[in-house]
């Protein structure tokens, strides 16, 4: 005992192989796998267990037990068959898989690009019926998720048509129930597909809901697959730009010119000399100011407040007032003044600009600069020096700051309108001086503050079915994400329908899964337990189109190709014995043997001690008999 002996034993188990067997519930099949056809699988199956541990399930929309209600009839996907095969407890002995289906899938991603990793022997036996029918249909519509106020966009259609005989067709499209274009046209004899465009433009915000609708040809029976809607978001990503003026000038006259061409931004004024709130625009035009202490107090309001703007400096701006901004530090104010002509500055990368329209602004005519020794720091992005006559100094002219996330653009004189005539009178467009102004306008709108509560639908467009999801984020002071405070959700639709419902909180945010919704549009409210109450809003859709209805005709052509790809068999309904048998025979599906090698050292066996006690037992009798004590 003291060399501390030991035993080594090897344990082998035998595990029988597994086959996952899955049966197609979907509403397209669901007719056929009635308890009639479950209970003659069952009794084949039964055959099969000597062989293998069946493990038989359900699916359409999702993977079920076998003692769960199938609810999800209206979508099939096979996708996730391949996914369960993957996750399964212990893949390693899955060594066949038998599917039951038409072969029809309306959601989720293809089986045949989701590789099996345990490489099994697939199984399929074909359901419904693969005789073309005469029908024409919308096998899909495309169009963006989101598109900007104003912007114009196209709505795809695909027309799909068998059918013996040529056929006319009209494609209507709606918006709600306003129709807004048609198209038609004719489909040749036999299998056609085609796709429609139509031109459409973002008119207003919010969520819009297209239907396309395509007339029935003669000899249809499937009339629901006739129609399909798309939802695309119109999203108003204009931004405020309000124009503040020490005193009136032409500088703002030609910035505001320019800007009123664009459709992306929404202008506003100030009378001169007047500061309006800062929550009221996204970004500021800053002109000639500060004239007084009120106006620099009111751009520190700005930085505060974290709103960009773009400033032009003028001879009557109080420069000495600027040192408490992120601008730097400027001349004090003067009555001496200089004309200087702008110099692009070489290596300049914060913002990409076209090699002409440099070329141009180099070619302007100077603007009014107060006379004095410019500050230039090394968090100023310098875009245009200064340059007297033939003189470049290092003096900034057009620059850009970026101080604490705040950002801002700096001219550093007047006389912005004179680039503008000059540059049109020479070239007959503006392009150099729209080029600075948005591209500008476009690197301040970007250091715009988050929403600190914002509510989102992972779709814009759910089935009846589906379950809608929506989820919350609430961002405190510091932009983390926190969900501490109680957040509750009213779903409001159509007909007075209203559901109020608890938030729940899922990892940092606020997450909800609801179903059961009746078909129409949906505004959901959620309101945050702050104080004052934040609420947030968004809006989704449910459709009335069922997948399942879409196409009846069974897809046998995908379990083939399945079933080849894992060197398995296909075979239609009535064949089922056959392939049954065919799987029972199968070699490659043998039994899994574990092998466990362990190793005991005596002072922990309980036989060993067993036959110790036994010996001294022995011994003790012997002795006493034969007279050792």
């Amino acid at each position: 005992m003291l060399l501390s002996p030991f035993v080594v034993l090897t344990v082998q188990q035998e595990e029988k192989p597994t086959l996952l067997v899955y049966l197609d519930k979907s509403a397209s099949v669901n007719s056929e796998t009635n308890e009639v056809f479950e209970q003659k699988l069952k009794k084949t199956l039964l055959s099969l267990q000597d062989k293998f541990n069946v493990r038989t399930y359900s699916f359409s929309d999702k993977i079920y037990q076998s003692a769960d209600t199938v609810k999800g009839f209206n979508a099939t996907d096979l996708g996730q068959i391949a996914t369960h095969i993957n996750n399964y407890r212990d893949s390693r002995s899955v060594s066949a898989v038998l599917i039951i289906s038409d072969g029809i899938q309306n959601r989720g991603v293809s089986p045949l690009v989701q590789p099996l990793h345990s490489n099994p022997l697939l199984y399929c036996i074909g359901l419904g019926d693969t005789t073309p029918v005469t029908d024409i249909r919308i096998s899909g519509v495309q169009v963006n998720e989101s598109v900007f106020l104003g912007s114009e966009f196209t709505l795809e259609a695909q027309l799909q048509c068998d059918a013996a005989l040529s056929s006319a067709y009209k494609v209507n499209l709606w918006e709600g129930t306003t129709l807004i274009q048609s198209q038609a046209g004719v489909f040749d004899k036999g299998v056609g597909y085609k796709r429609i465009s139509f031109a459409l433009k973002g008119k207003s915000p919010g969520l819009k809901q297209y239907r396309v609708e395509v007339s029935s040809i003669p000899g249809e029976k499937n009339l629901a697959n006739n129609q399909a809607t798309a939802v695309t978001e119109v999203v108003d990503d204009r931004k405020k730009i309000t124009l503040v003026m020490g005193a009136s000038h032409p500088d703002i006259g030609a910035i505001r010119r320019l800007l009123e061409g664009n459709a992306r931004y929404q202008i506003s004024m100030a009378d001169p000399g007047l500061t309006p709130n800062p929550e009221s625009a996204d970004i500021f035009v800053v002109h000639g100011m500060p004239l007084n202490e009120n106006q620099a107090e009111w751009l520190k309001k700005l930085v505060d407040a974290g709103k960009p703007f773009f400033h032009v400096s003028s001879l009557q701006t109080r420069r000495s007032l600027l040192g408490g901004l992120p601008g730097g530090m400027y001349p004090s104010s003067a009555s001496q003044a200089e004309d200087v002509l702008p110099q692009a500055v070489t290596g300049f990368s914060e913002i990409s600009y076209e090699p002409e329209a440099l070329r141009r602004v180099e070619s302007f005519p100077p603007l009014k600069v107060a006379y004095g020794r410019w500050q230039a720091d090394a968090s100023q992005k310098v875009l245009l020096k200064q340059r007297i006559g033939n003189v470049e100094t290092d003096y900034p002219l057009f620059y850009f700051k970026d101080v604490n996330s705040h950002r801002s653009v700096w001219i550093c004189g007047e006389g912005f309108w004179r680039w503008r005539l000059k540059e049109f009178a020479n070239h007959g467009d503006c392009m150099a001086t729209e080029s600075l102004l948005f591209q500008s306008l476009q690197y301040l709108a970007v250091s715009g503050k988050p929403k600190t509560f914002a509510l989102k639908s992972s779709k814009n467009e759910y089935e009846p079915d589906e379950s809608a999801v929506l989820q919350a984020t609430w961002l405190d002071a510091a932009g983390n994400r926190d969900n501490k405070a109680a957040c509750d959700l009213t779903l409001n639709g159509e007909k007075g329908f209203k559901r109020v419902m608890q938030m729940a909180r899922y990892n940092n945010i606020y997450r909800l899964e609801t179903t059961g919704l009746p078909t129409g549009q949906y505004k959901a409210t959620a309101r945050l337990d702050k104080n004052p109450a934040i609420a947030a809003s968004t809006v989704f859709f449910v459709t009335s189109m069922v997948a399942e209805t879409a196409q009846k005709r069974a897809d046998h052509g995908l379990l083939r190709q399945w079933a080849a790809r894992y060197g398995g068999v296909f075979a239609n309904r009535n064949a089922m014995e056959g392939l049954m048998q065919n799987l029972e025979k199968q070699e490659t599906a043998r039994p899994v043997v574990y092998s466990e090698t362990k190793i005991t050292e005596l002072i922990h066996a309980k036989w060993f001690f067993l036959i110790i006690i036994l010996c001294f037992s022995l011994e003790w009798i012997f002795r006493k008999y034969l007279g050792g004590y």
